[in-house]
């Protein structure tokens, strides 16, 4: 019980620390903004093929509630960011980090992601297959250089899809229909073998991904990449796999190399019902469920690589998909949702708000995400940063 009071009474004085402190602090790192046109061609996106684009649509709706509105003009954006365009977001979609601590335990600001789900991209045709611009031309004194992309290919060889491949954003799109619990998706290409089909959730629009519809905060994977090149990557032309190319690709880092912040949606989902009474499924489920909490559903919070790969899917459990390249599936393929790098000092600004799943009470179902969204937006720093020694 004294346990209790004082972990209660700490999170009092942190929020008493915070309010006293909102204005205080000295904002260093700018808010996030849309990029730019001309940043997004650079990097091999068409930005005329961009889905729900932040700036250019969603003003109002998921996640945006009420009065709320998910941007609004800055024309500081530009100012403090030439790649950027003047649309400030205000929409701070909050995550955990991939094999993070769970937040419900040990949890440390460590495992917390704040991005910004600026658009998506539903076909691999938008991303760009030729392009080119001269920058740095000084008249007289040189000719500049060549920003180009030549049948997909950077001047490094490398398409920006494949650059993105490498960091997943992990989406788990609500199972519960009108017909029962889903045991798959409605995208046959997407389904688990041996697994009922019907019925089926869908996933053929990118209104699937918006937070209401999801059972739990999206968890992102920046540690794909592997330094012996077994991930597919290449780090020389002489292994079997990557004979055909001349250049080596291995690793790609998501700030040096994805600089749209650009990640691939693997979608996740459960092939038992909450109450599965089938071994191991149910012993699985009351495992990680005791570990990191429970979904609305009965189902347990997913956290980690190995508790999706190594616990559900390899014991038939669960399963995962990405929807076709080729956009016959309907629904958001890649998100461009730029994590914000040091979310202090000003970067969730005073009317920035919180876009993560919601118990049916209103309270965040994340209370460690929500507790350092707020203290990063009244202090600029993390809650443990804030508070006084005990």
């Amino acid at each position: 019980m004294k346990s209790v009071l004082k972990s209660i009474l700490a999170c009092v004085v942190v929020m008493m620390v915070g309010l006293a402190s909102a204005q205080t602090f000295t904002p260093i790192n700018p808010p996030p903004c849309d990029f730019s046109d001309q940043f997004y061609g650079d990097n091999g996106v068409d930005p005329t093929q961009l889905v729900g684009r932040f700036g250019s649509a969603r003003q109002t709706g998921p996640p945006a509630t009420g009065s709320q509105v998910n941007w609004v003009a800055d024309s500081t954006c530009a100012t403090n960011d030439p790649t950027r365009r003047n649309f400030r977001i205000l929409a701070t979609t909050g995550g955990n980090a991939d094999d993070g601590n769970s937040p419900f335990t040990n949890g440390t600001p460590e495992t917390l992601e704040f991005i910004s789900i600026l658009a998506f991209l539903t076909n691999q045709t938008n991303f760009e297959t030729t392009y080119s611009r001269t920058v740095g031309a000084i008249s007289g004194a040189n000719a500049g250089e060549t920003i180009s992309i030549v049948n997909g290919a950077n001047p490094r060889g490398i398409h920006m899809q494949d650059i993105v491949g490498h960091f997943e954003a992990y989406a788990a799109v609500k199972q519960t229909t009108a017909q029962g619990f889903a045991l798959n998706p409605c995208q046959v290409d997407m389904q688990a073998p041996g697994v009922p089909t019907t019925p089926c959730f869908d996933l053929g629009t990118v209104n699937a991904v918006f937070t209401p519809n999801l059972r739990q905060d999206w968890r992102f994977a920046t540690n794909r990449n592997v330094m012996d090149g077994s991930d597919g990557n290449c780090i020389n032309n002489t292994d079997q796999n990557c004979k055909h190319k001349t250049f080596s690709d291995s690793p790609f880092g998501y700030f040096c190399d994805d600089l749209l912040g650009m990640w691939i949606i693997t979608y996740f989902w459960f092939t038992q019902p909450p109450n599965a009474t089938v071994q191991p499924c149910h012993d699985v489920f009351a495992a990680i469920g005791a570990k990191n909490g429970f979904n609305l559903d009965g189902t347990p919070i997913i956290l980690t690589a190995d508790e999706l790969n190594n616990q559900l899917e390899a014991n038939g459990c669960g399963a995962e998909g990405q929807e076709a390249v080729n956009g016959t599936d309907g629904g958001a393929v890649w998100l461009i949702c730029p994590g914000i790098p040091d979310p202090r000092n000003g970067a969730i600004a005073n009317d920035a708000f919180l876009d993560a799943v919601r118990l049916p009470s209103g309270s965040f179902q994340d209370s460690f995400l929500a507790q350092n969204f707020t203290c990063l937006q009244q202090t600029g720093k993390f809650c443990n940063e804030s508070a006084p020694e005990f």
